[in-house]
């Protein structure tokens, strides 16, 4: 039996036009109309088609209606917690002093090879929960905590379940996150290991659930050939890529991105011009992660303006993570987005809704227009500006259904 029903007393609508590069509609007083899960018309709400004013309403209480948000860069699941770290980071202990005695990435692969499924699923829906809360409808998550066949089997259990509960999730798979201590001095056996071995295991333990690959291609880290090995062979296996790139120096990696046609490059802060040129040409997504340059207390944010200026389809991201990313906060990504990276309220709402969507291949969310998923978000503001503007206010969404 179709459902229908009609979200009405708006103050207004605000959404991503996907037909228009970078624009959004606004519309006054709007209404819209919900049809078995989808938008099925937006407009004016003095101009709703007759047939709808017999639908079910949903009283809109003179909020906004916006879409949610979309996160497409989280590293969700991971046990322990490095609170202490970053402490000892505010008194001047570097990370690589860190690494050094056992702690930084070490230490959260520790605390994640000893977590259970059970364990990391609880760790998992209490996370998503403040997501969900905070208006974030759909979101990319990695494995890359175990850096073990077997702890990656775990999270990728884990992510599994999470996903036949019901949550919204994209999965991608990470075991090219750092080197292991098991494998130190050895980066191109681990690779050849991750490519040749563990990718092909975990997709044949796990079919389709995940959809991605991913690597962390840096200086002290992994290569461009090592990237290239790892997402090549993730392809072969059905995975899409996506790359870390250029994080605390230029490697390379946007150019490798857009060599291979990734899904997106994340990080970028020292993305090159031919990197920007190359990633627009090939239709890859810069996915740029400002809430970490700012937790690292680094001075580069990533050049998004110049990367929209080359042509490139923007998106923001949070990056949660333990150790350079503590965040859980959507609009924390949006101001930084406007404040940091410098670019207008239309764009970074834009890049976490309709880009951040679109770079995980889902056309049906990060806007409002007929066709999408009614992930709706009701916020109580006179504009969607002000959730911006009020640059400490903890606005809360109502988000429908």
């Amino acid at each position: 039996m179709s459902s229908r029903r009609l979200i009405t007393n708006l103050k207004g609508i605000f959404t991503p036009d996907p037909a228009i590069p970078w624009g959004t509609i606004r519309i006054e007083e709007g209404a819209l109309a919900i049809q078995d899960g989808h938008v099925a018309w937006m407009g004016a709400r003095a101009d709703l088609p007759r047939p709808w004013e017999d639908a079910e309403q949903i009283d809109g209480q003179g909020r906004w209606a916006l879409p949610g948000f979309v996160d497409p860069h989280t590293h969700l699941l991971f046990g322990g917690d490095r609170s202490h770290e970053f402490n000892e980071r505010l008194h001047g202990v570097t990370y690589a002093e860190l690494a050094a005695r056992g702690g930084g990435i070490r230490e959260t692969v520790r605390a994640t090879r000893l977590a259970s499924v059970e364990e990391l699923v609880e760790i998992g829906e209490e996370r998503l929960r403040k997501l969900a809360r905070k208006g974030v409808v759909h979101l990319e998550a990695k494995t890359g905590y175990g850096l073990a066949l077997e702890a990656e089997s775990r999270l990728l259990e884990a992510y599994d379940e999470l996903q036949r509960r019901g949550w919204s999730l994209d999965i991608t798979l990470m075991p090219a996150h750092d080197l292991p201590p098991e494998f130190a001095g050895e980066p191109d056996r681990y690779i050849r290991t991750v490519a040749q071995e563990w990718q092909p295991e975990l997709v044949r333990r796990f079919p389709g659930v995940a959809r991605f690959c991913d690597v962390f291609v840096e200086q002290g880290v992994f290569t461009v050939d090592h990237g290239r090995q790892i997402l090549e062979s993730g392809r072969k296996l059905g995975l899409t890529p996506r790359i870390h790139a250029d994080e605390f120096c230029h490697t390379g990696g946007a150019e490798l991105a857009a060599e291979l046609g990734a899904a997106s490059a994340d990080h970028l802060m020292f993305c090159s011009e031919n990197g920007m040129k190359a990633m627009a040409g090939a239709g890859v997504t810069p996915t740029l992660l400002p809430a970490t340059t700012l937790f690292l207390g680094m001075r580069d944010f990533a050049p998004a303006r110049r990367m929209i200026e080359a042509g490139c389809r923007v998106a923001l991201a949070s990056d949660f993570n333990p150790g350079s990313c503590a965040c859980l906060d959507p609009l924390l990504i949006l101001r930084l987005g406007c404040l940091q990276l410098r670019i207008t309220f239309e764009e970074a709402f834009t890049a976490m809704t309709l880009h951040a969507a679109r770079s995980l291949g889902r056309e049906d969310l990060g806007h409002l227009t007929p066709g999408a998923l009614a992930r709706v978000a009701l916020w109580d503001v006179q504009h969607p500006l002000e959730l911006v503007y009020w640059m400490g206010e903890a606005y809360i969404p109502t988000v429908l259904p």
